[in-house]
């Protein structure tokens, strides 16, 4: 199932990766071969969900692992222990779907060596009337698929510009006091409601709170693109320029002790200017194979 089967115009959307939410629509059965509300029932009711692939939330809060995990098996949630989660209002997380839904594993592998990009996907069963997560954001574009009942997706515009997961995602830096009371009073700058067959591209950084929407229970698919940066690029040749000293000799000799705490800075003006040689005499065509093998590295 390539990208084409799931947005409009996935070549334009290839070569200029979109930074306003967008909406597409299919059929209402386009989806329904990933993954179905009958096929997450048995999931939950014949106990095989291993700690790994589900989580469970409410309201905004994420359960630690020891709140639900069997004493007798850890790997393993306490038997019944998610039917009754879902019987209460809470929400599920069906996590890396890949690993055991074929039909989502070719869409997984597909995604992965169209884009380059780093792939994750997971579903979320939300019964109606409730909500898993409150307002956060993540560090990566979410393509959202309704499969089933409705949700409401409220949007507030980034906080933070481009974030990564190293340099500030919701989960490592939270809401600012500030941040809290513009979402308490102020109304989502865009509202999306999403039907079977729908589609939301939703970049990183916008901060949502999705809810079910009317008497049916609701699941969703998010592929997650985990998108590569400048700063990835760069890195990549750096490691790879890294590598490739470990052939010089010279470049194994170990640095003395006097130069790590004394002379330093003649060292390090010494490594810069190796790489700036390594820079300059770096075949480009080499580099492309590197770097295009990183990006399909799992």
């Amino acid at each position: 199932m390539p990208l084409s089967d799931l947005i409009d115009n996935p070549a334009e959307v290839l070569a200029h990766w979109p930074h306003e939410p967008l909406t597409f629509h299919r059929a209402p059965d386009t989806f329904q071969h990933l993954l179905t509300l009958d096929e997450v029932d048995e999931l939950i009711d014949s106990n095989c969900l291993a700690m790994r692939n589900v989580v469970l939330l409410k309201q905004g809060r994420i359960f630690e692992a020891w709140e639900y995990h069997d004493p007798n098996d850890p790997g393993m949630p306490r038997r019944n222990t998610v039917r009754r989660h879902i019987t209460d209002g809470g929400s599920i997380s069906l996590r890396e779907l890949e690993q055991f839904k074929p039909a989502v594993a070719r869409l997984y592998e597909e995604l992965r060596h169209e884009t380059g990009y780093g792939v994750h996907i997971n579903a979320y069963l939300t019964p109606p009337g409730a909500q898993g997560l409150k307002y956060h954001f993540d560090p990566y574009v979410t393509l959202v698929l309704q499969l089933a009942g409705r949700k409401t997706w409220p949007c507030h515009r980034p906080f933070i510009k481009a974030p990564v997961q190293e340099y500030g995602s919701f989960h490592l830096t939270g809401f600012t006091a500030e941040q809290l009371r513009y979402l308490a009073t102020t109304p989502p700058a865009l509202s999306f409601t999403l039907a079977p067959g729908d589609v939301l591209w939703l970049p990183r950084g916008y901060v949502h709170s999705p809810y079910t929407e009317g008497d049916e229970t609701s699941l969703h698919i998010t592929v997650a693109f985990k998108e590569r940066t400048h700063q990835w690029l760069t890195q990549q040749i750096a490691e790879d320029l890294v590598q490739r000293a470990l052939q010089d000799p010279q470049m194994r000799e170990e640095l003395p002790p006097t130069t790590l705490m004394g002379d330093t800075l003649s060292a390090i003006k010494q490594a810069r200017e190796y790489l700036i040689g390594a820079l300059l005499l770096m075949d480009p065509e080499d580099a492309v194979k590197y770097v295009r093998g990183a990006a399909l590295r799992p």
